[in-house]
């Protein structure tokens, strides 16, 4: 990511039913990668074109007709790299099965004003009035970047829609993807959509792998929609990775105004207490580490911990 100062870096990476389409839809675009397909898509539900990367298992041959597992990945070619280089690394020591890595979201020649202003409105929970702290952070950004008051905030709703049904069923027509199998990936605003997703009934995922989310976002949307999730189920049985950065903790903004690490750990505490039964819940904090250089560690111990072959020691805070 990008980063001019300190405050635009942490405020950048902060901030930030259409039917299945037929497989040659996905646009080719040159990528100097090993082991990546890429592509662009022009999403017709929300009128914007995508980049998508598609990372191989290791020893896919095409024409290969096994299923595969696979980890959808937010922010598009800014995050991509680091997600796909660890699952690979663990595909490749046998630690986890052979997997699809896809990311979906700006492509890096877009620029990072672009990367900022669309994941604002995509990673974002509708009904946010934006008088809180954040939320007037968040306001100011979009009026900087010009957006249009009903593109400023609320696409979560809409960009997973363009995810499971669109961008999935676009690429499992290409490759062996198991549908069935699906997990998804986010940091800091995107760890926030990772985490409202958990909770819609719409989603096509199993199991998620959430770095540093930044629970300001919506003023609480994540915890309303968890109380709302356990007056209503008995059960959530899907996999979660809550991961952060102990640095986090110091930090005035990313803590202070974000409240990752303190919204992570009440989120964790309250569905630990929740004793579902099909839930497998996991969240640790890795010292020395601060918002971006942990991502890495997170994506390593998250494919270990939801997609490892043998039992990994973690430190699992469930209550």
């Amino acid at each position: 990511m990008l980063k001019t100062t300190r405050a635009l870096a942490a405020s950048l990476t902060l901030l930030a039913a259409a039917g299945p389409l037929a497989a040659q839809q996905l646009a080719s675009r040159p990528v100097p990668s090993v082991g990546v397909e890429s592509f662009t898509f022009m999403s017709p539900s929300m009128g914007v074109k995508f980049a998508v990367n598609v990372g191989l298992p290791v020893g896919y041959k095409a024409g290969d007709t096994k299923k595969y597992q696979a980890l959808i990945s937010t922010d598009g070619d800014w995050v991509f790299g680091g997600v796909y280089n660890g699952a690979r690394s663990l595909m490749t020591q046998q630690v986890i099965d052979g997997m699809f890595v896809v990311s979906i979201g700006t492509a890096a020649e877009d620029g990072e004003e672009e990367w900022t202003r669309r994941r604002i409105y995509e990673f974002s929970p509708p009904d946010w009035d934006l008088k809180d702290t954040f939320g007037a952070g968040v306001a100011e950004y979009c009026q900087k970047f010009k957006s249009a008051p009903e593109k400023c905030t609320g696409g979560a709703g809409p960009f997973l829609n363009a995810i499971a049904k669109e961008l999935i069923p676009l690429v499992a027509a290409r490759f062996p993807i198991d549908t069935d199998r699906l997990g998804l990936f986010g940091i800091s605003a995107g760890g926030f959509f990772a985490t409202w997703t958990i909770f819609q009934p719409n989603s096509p995922f199993k199991k998620y792998i959430i770095s540093s989310p930044a629970m300001a976002y919506g003023d609480g949307t994540a915890f309303r929609l968890e109380e709302a999730w356990a007056r209503n189920h008995k059960d959530l049985p899907v996999g979660i990775y809550f991961g952060a950065g102990v640095l986090e903790t110091g930090d005035g903004y990313l803590e202070g105004v974000g409240k990752i690490v303190s919204g992570m750990s009440h989120l964790s505490g309250m569905l630990g207490g929740r004793n579902y039964a099909g839930l497998k819940l996991v969240t640790e904090y890795h010292p020395g580490m601060s918002h971006s250089d942990v991502m890495g560690t997170v994506v390593v111990r998250g494919l270990r911990t939801l997609y490892g072959k043998a039992t990994e020691p973690a430190f699992d805070i469930k209550r």
